[in-house]
């Protein structure tokens, strides 16, 4: 059996179809909690069409939380003082932190097509819209690195000790 292309697969079959989004109107604690509570490190943010506007990652939380370290170097005996201030991130919105431009591709973008876009963009996600603009999936490099694993022959090594994948036959 000849397996399936890049250049020919599209991403519908690898895309997270039930993305998790974020609106520019959220506080950052909100978003924080839903990377926290899900696992995730960046989402698309959307209009009240469903229509993608712009992203945010933790990296961006993040360079929010960057401040002014208080002590001096190499000073020890110093307190540890906190170089976040959460009242301050507790006030933001995602709009005020979120990149203002984002990139999206159709479902019926190859998997080719979208991991050179992912890789000559410097992107780790990549929101999938329909074609109206609607936000209706997600693509990540992992999703993109487990279907090239699988296309291959690897599979997970579904809980044997000491192993992370069986190779292929």
């Amino acid at each position: 059996m000849r397996q399936p292309q890049a250049s020919q697969t599209p991403i519908s079959e690898l895309i997270h179809k039930h993305p998790h989004w974020a609106t520019g109107q959220q506080s950052v604690g909100e978003l924080v909690s839903l990377f926290l509570d899900t696992g995730i490190s960046a989402v698309p943010v959307v209009d009240n069409n469903g229509k993608p506007i712009g992203f945010v990652s933790k990296t961006d939380v993040l360079r929010q939380l960057k401040g002014p370290h208080t002590a001096p170097p190499g000073a020890l005996d110093s307190p540890v003082q906190p170089w976040w201030d959460a009242e301050r991130l507790s006030q933001l919105t995602v709009k005020a932190i979120m990149t203002p431009a984002v990139y999206t591709c159709l479902p019926t973008t190859s998997v080719a097509d979208a991991t050179a876009a992912m890789a000559f963009e410097g992107m780790h996600h990549l929101p999938v819209a329909d074609e109206s603009g609607k936000l209706v999936g997600m693509l990540s490099a992992l999703d993109v690195l487990e279907w090239f694993a699988r296309q291959a022959g690897y599979k997970p090594a579904n809980g044997t000790p000491g192993q992370v994948f069986e190779r292929p036959a």
